[in-house]
């Protein structure tokens, strides 16, 4: 059978985004690239005190992963795709279940950071950690609430047409 018959006749207007949804995302993806800039600061000044970059391995890890992973995710809201709706209510709580342990064991969280920092630094590290912790924490939580209303601009529940279809 051939397909040349097939023609797919499809609107080239996409649909708008709500204002809301893009001041979230915008306030999630500014989040996830200072939350970057605050790594690498963090990273930068302790391998100046002398720190070795192999000693600071999972803190590098962790100041790409975090913040890409944040940017993604909030890009996606951007571009008002299906995927990031799924991700923010069903990744949402999990990601705020585990800031809520991060702020309850932030003692041992910020111990690791300021590992190798002089004692005046401590406040601020500790300050700018729970500070961030919190930020993400509340507008991942007001962003899930927000989803869960906003389900149609994602096209959540609309029928697929046919030609995306499985057939099984």
């Amino acid at each position: 059978m051939s397909r040349t018959g097939v023609r797919v006749v499809g609107s080239s207007t996409r649909a708008s985004r709500p204002i809301v949804l893009a001041v979230f995302a915008s306030a999630g993806v500014l989040c996830g690239i200072i939350l970057a800039l605050l790594a690498a600061a963090l990273i930068a000044y302790k391998a100046a005190l002398g720190v070795s970059l192999a000693m600071q391995a999972v803190e590098i890890a962790f100041a790409i992963v975090v913040p890409f992973t944040v940017v993604w995710f909030f890009w996606g809201l951007w571009e008002v795709l299906q995927s990031a709706w799924w991700s923010h209510v069903i990744g949402g709580p999990l990601a705020a279940a585990g800031l809520g342990a991060a702020l309850m064991w932030r003692g041992s969280i910020v111990g690791l950071l300021v590992r190798g920092l002089p004692v005046a630094v401590h406040p601020w590290v500790e300050t700018g950690f729970v500070w961030s912790v919190w930020g993400i924490l509340i507008l991942e939580v007001v962003t899930v609430i927000y989803l869960l209303t906003a389900w149609k601009a994602f096209g959540i529940g609309a029928p697929k047409p046919l030609w995306e279809r499985r057939h099984l």
